[in-house]
């Protein structure tokens, strides 16, 4: 489940508490001093936070980009469960699946 999408869909389960792998991007960005520099992102949907407050509340997923040390997406496929790394500036080092059909299930 989630790795298989012969046709396209996935369903999200709302229980699931980690994050669901979208995609991801990578690329050379020109700095101020006109050097070529590698970027990774990976893109992710995680639950919205519960904590709310007199002037906050908020209700479903969150859409996420999160920078990468490199290519840790390698093996995933759009709509695995996944358990994401971060080292100490919030960089994702390490992306694993998370035990597959945790997170979502194929649409019939």
């Amino acid at each position: 489940m989630g790795r298989d999408n012969t046709n396209g869909k996935i369903i999200i389960d709302k229980a699931y508490p980690g994050y669901v792998f979208l995609g991801w991007a990578k690329g050379n960005m020109e700095t101020d001093d006109h050097e070529k520099r590698p970027y990774f992102n990976m893109y992710v949907l995680s639950p919205v936070s519960t904590w709310t407050s007199e002037d906050y509340t908020a209700f479903g997923f969150k859409a996420e980009k999160k920078k990468c040390l490199g290519e840790v997406w390698a093996g995933l496929e759009p709509g695995d469960p996944v358990t994401l790394f971060f080292d100490d500036r919030g960089r994702v080092q390490m992306a694993v699946l998370d035990g597959p059909g945790k997170a979502i299930e194929q649409a019939e």
